[in-house]
């Protein structure tokens, strides 16, 4: 099991695996159920580790990994067959994996995820406030469920930069406190540029600013 392999590499080296972040992701998996000759069981059910046979077809998995903070290490620890997984029903998986980990004496800092709306809410009901006052600073930490110490969130780069920049294009113009922020004028420097033949020491191409078919690719919001 996983969890006993970092525990034993914790007893051999507490600095290189005592701390860690703890990371989540979901991903949409094909409907599919499939015979498993060698456990003679059927998968591809919803399946939480609770060993309930579910009648449900699993269109989600739900993926705990964790991230040594000293050392170039990760290791995923669990992953959970889902449909329609709740906020609550993320928290109570996400709790159990913070206990597990402190049962081997492992200590989660921080916990990284991306920005999708059942995640702020779930960093809600775990204590954090995401969604507050722009005026007042953020909670964006939680009390680990055993030792009551400081989990802190921080949401996936990338992934942000990815919703800024498809609301700055879906919404704009945007108002700001210094002025107005508009797509408008990225789309007219890439035409300029175009035209001239020269960059403005930037790398908007055409690829960045008609982005509906490569919404996924990293590069296109992160140059």
């Amino acid at each position: 099991m996983m969890l006993d392999m970092l525990e034993r590499r914790r007893q051999e080296d507490e600095v290189k695996y005592g701390c860690v972040t703890l990371m989540l992701d979901a991903m949409s998996i094909k409907n599919h159920v499939q015979y498993d000759p060698q456990t003679q069981t059927m998968f591809g059910y919803v399946d939480m580790g609770d060993r309930l046979n579910e009648t449900d077809i699993a269109s989600d998995v739900l993926v705990f990994m964790v991230v040594g903070l000293q050392g170039y290490w990760k290791a995923p620890i669990a992953y959970y067959l889902t449909k329609s997984l709740t906020p609550q029903s993320q928290k109570v998986l996400v709790e159990h994996a913070l206990e597990e980990l402190h049962r081997r004496q492992i200590r989660v800092v921080c916990m990284t995820m991306d920005g999708h709306a059942s995640n702020v809410s779930m960093c809600t009901q775990l204590g954090c406030d995401l969604k507050a006052d722009p005026c007042e600073p953020l909670k964006t930490h939680f009390p680990h469920p055993v030792t009551h110490d400081d989990v802190f969130v921080m949401m996936d780069a990338c992934h942000m930069l990815k919703l800024t920049r498809n609301m700055l294009q879906a919404y704009s113009p945007i108002r700001s406190t210094t002025g107005t922020i508009n797509w408008k004028y990225i789309v007219h420097l890439n035409n300029v540029q175009k035209k001239s033949g020269l960059h403005a020491a930037n790398r908007v191409t055409d690829k960045h600013v008609n982005f509906a078919n490569q919404k996924m690719k990293v590069y296109l919001y992160d140059d």
